[in-house]
């Protein structure tokens, strides 16, 4: 794996970032990331908006909403919030999810469903140990 873009630790990022290629979050977004690729957030990293990608692995916390097209990977230092969409999902023990989780079918087949405005994040499932 080549990361192509880099949001460094000390940063804060007040806007949507968008990427073709993967890229890797240490810092805080407020705002929406998209890629075509991988979007990585590391255990440092803030989202507050949404992720749309190919393929998600969130170590950080995102408050928000998270699309995948094919999977998302979810660590044990990952705090969500908010509304996960994928055909796969790998959760590790320890993760925390207050999320609306919808599961889309097989890898690079589901279309993303758009979150309807408005509606509060529910708390379907929680993992923790």
């Amino acid at each position: 794996m080549t990361l192509h873009s880099y949001v460094g630790s000390d940063t804060t990022i007040k806007g949507n970032f968008e990427c073709r290629e993967d890229f890797l979050v240490e810092g805080v977004v407020e705002g929406n990331l998209c890629s075509q690729g991988l979007i990585v957030l590391g255990k440092d990293s803030v989202v507050r908006g949404e992720v749309s990608a190919r393929e998600v692995a969130v170590s950080g916390i995102v408050e928000g909403i998270v699309r995948c097209s094919e999977r998302i990977e979810i660590y044990e230092s990952a705090k969500i919030m908010g509304t996960i969409q994928a055909p796969v999902l790998k959760v590790a023990l320890g993760a925390q999810i207050n999320a609306r989780i919808i599961m889309s079918g097989k890898a690079g087949t589901g279309k993303l469903i758009p979150q309807s405005s408005g509606a509060p994040y529910p708390s379907l499932v929680k993992v923790s140990n």
